[in-house]
């Protein structure tokens, strides 16, 4: 070829995707693999999704996406809390038989499995906790967060000297 007919210089192997649903059947079928605990990288690998930089788009910009999402993430500590039973209840593992060297064999408790199982348990009530914080949340956290979001009122120096004075008396009383 001469010079003025080469090829454009390639960026490295182009990225193959089949074509992601249309949007509406796309973000259902996302709000039901949210509920379902899978997370939005899982779903944006599997064929057909959008990708995750769409997802986000969408979140920042879709209102209504945005509180599908939302919503989904709340159902979702609900299936984290069910988890957390099935999870505490089941005894599956918790023993072995191991061979003593004179032959016999004893039960013990298998520690490994059982500390697995508390941390299963323990993240689960973690994240049940802040995705659904009034639900599953520690008071003490609600408390603080309550604080947080209520409204400020700016004070002007006069208020701050007034409040400052009846705390003072109110400290000299006692």
């Amino acid at each position: 070829m001469p010079d003025g007919d080469a090829p454009p210089p390639t960026l490295g192997p182009a990225r193959t995707r089949t074509r992601a649903k249309r949007p509406a059947a796309a973000k259902q079928e996302i709000f039901i693999l949210i509920m379902e605990g899978e997370s939005v990288r899982s779903i944006c690998a599997r064929e057909g999704m959008p990708s995750k930089s769409t997802v986000m788009r969408w979140l920042a910009s879709d209102p209504d996406f945005r509180a599908g999402y939302i919503a989904s993430k709340a159902l979702y500590a609900e299936t984290l809390a069910d988890e957390i039973i099935e999870i505490s209840d089941d005894a599956t593992n918790d023993w072995m038989d191991r061979q003593r060297e004179d032959g016999t064999n004893d039960r013990v408790l298998d520690y490994e499995h059982v500390q697995r199982s508390r941390l299963r348990v323990d993240s689960r009530k973690w994240l049940a906790a802040r995705l659904s914080p009034k639900r599953y949340g520690d008071s003490s956290m609600l408390k603080i967060g309550e604080l947080d979001s209520a409204p400020r009122k700016e004070l002007s120096p006069t208020e701050i000297a007034i409040r400052l004075a009846a705390l003072a008396a109110s400290q000299n009383k006692e």
